[in-house]
């Protein structure tokens, strides 16, 4: 029997987890993991709008398995998102609470990270439950030259090899 792996929405001070292993994460300007249409990201007459930030992590729950390791993170190809949206990513060994970011310091354009060249999250080995590897950071910037309304659906795929 393999592990039983959930991908975690961190949010708030105390980083409380919501389960989005087959879900979606709604960037937007608001700290929650709630998929709606409030708090939106805007297009600004001048400059950028920074979204809040998305701390995702590894969970193991269970399962039967002896390790597990390489916990790596990946897009599914192209920026699909429109002309003047970008995701970022980075990769972060201690949880903070969420802030509306202020600027891309720090991290890369998330659609650099492919599945021949993905993001490390963890080596491992991790041989216990709980939440494993250092959380995948992203956030959303929305320009000028953003076309308006809500942007297509992009795939991000956190992989890892167990025995």
């Amino acid at each position: 029997m393999a592990a039983t792996v959930q991908i975690l929405e961190k949010n708030g001070a105390g980083g409380t987890g919501t389960d989005k292993t087959s879900g979606n994460i709604r960037f937007k300007n608001a700290d929650n993991s709630t998929v709606d249409t409030s708090n939106p990201m805007v297009k600004p007459g001048a400059g950028v709008d920074y979204s809040f930030e998305k701390w995702i992590r590894f969970n193991v729950s269970g399962g039967t398995y002896t390790e597990i390791t390489n916990v790596k993170a990946y897009m599914d190809g192209g920026n699909g998102l429109g002309t003047g949206v970008t995701l970022y990513a980075k990769a972060v060994a201690s949880y903070a609470t969420p802030a509306e970011a202020s600027g891309t310091a720090g991290y890369t354009d998330a659609f650099t990270y492919t599945s021949g060249s993905p993001l490390t999250l963890g080596a491992g080995p991790f041989t216990s439950t709980g939440e494993k590897a250092d959380h995948l950071v992203m956030m959303l910037t929305v320009g000028t030259t953003a076309s308006g309304g809500i942007t297509p659906s992009e795939t991000l795929s956190i992989v890892w090899d167990e025995i």
